[in-house]
């Protein structure tokens, strides 16, 4: 699995750069003569298509609309053993020259050996390809986001691709989702509708940003689905509710 987060650093200088870059280790040749193990920053292809011991970027924003994108559709097919969502995991393709992917989330549809633990996605060991693709724009690399890895999702035919992007632009942020739905191995956009979500089909969700929160929403029912935070902190204030009712009025009457 590619890292989305860095482990303790072998150099001391590690600088923001590098983390809004991304970065690998390399052996760098001294004017000495000595090797020292150092972190570089990825190139725009390394980017596009990382190796297993890469470090993508990342960012608190990042980190959070990936997981809740993961929290959301882990659960909603939990009890479907034919459908496996994935996080930061590197995709090998079926199709010739065409590189590794990794998605910050993505579903696929008719897996076996769910529960599997799996280091890649391989395409032709598995029999099926993902359907839906989320991704977070990395600021270094907004144009591979959005542009490049529209043409390769196209390629690879991922169904349905969402695009998350927030940036600051003349003392403003502008948060926007972009959506692209495959049309006869063709990626056509995705309309939002008047709130500003995306439909997507392959998984049945309205998809939105709101002050910087992705608002996830049932398509057929319109109901907002909570991560599993917001479902433990609804728990505990129901049972704060019922407990201060028992204190005032005593045990509730059995139906």
């Amino acid at each position: 699995m590619v890292q989305s987060h860095s482990p303790p650093s072998i150099q001391s200088d590690r600088t923001p750069d590098l983390a809004e870059c991304g970065w690998r280790f390399a052996d760098i040749t001294q004017p000495d003569g000595t090797l020292t193990r150092q972190q570089v920053p990825l190139t725009s292809e390394e980017f596009l298509h990382p190796q297993d011991d890469f470090y993508l970027p990342n960012s608190t924003f990042h980190d959070n609309v990936a997981g809740h994108a993961k929290d959301i559709l882990t659960r909603r097919y939990a009890n479907d053993p034919t459908t496996g969502v994935f996080r930061d995991l590197l995709i090998e393709w079926d199709i010739e020259g065409q590189g590794d992917l990794c998605p910050d989330t993505f579903v696929a549809f008719g897996i076996s050996n769910k529960e599997q633990n799996r280091s890649k996605f391989i395409v032709a060991n598995e029999g099926v390809r993902p359907t839906f693709v989320l991704e977070v724009v990395s600021p270094r690399y907004r144009k591979e986001d959005r542009e490049t890895k529209v043409l390769e999702y196209a390629r690879t035919r991922v169904q349905e691709y969402v695009i998350i992007d927030r940036r600051s632009q003349r003392g403003q942020v502008i948060e926007e989702v972009l959506g692209y739905r495959l049309v006869e191995s063709l990626y056509q956009p995705i309309t939002p509708d008047s709130a500003g979500r995306i439909r997507c089909d392959t998984v049945g969700l309205l998809i939105s940003l709101q002050e910087s929160r992705l608002i996830i929403e049932d398509a057929n029912t319109g109901e907002r689905l909570l991560s599993s935070l917001e479902l433990e902190q609804q728990a505990a204030e129901m049972a704060a509710q019922l407990e201060r009712y028992r204190e005032r009025f005593g045990e509730l009457p059995e139906l």
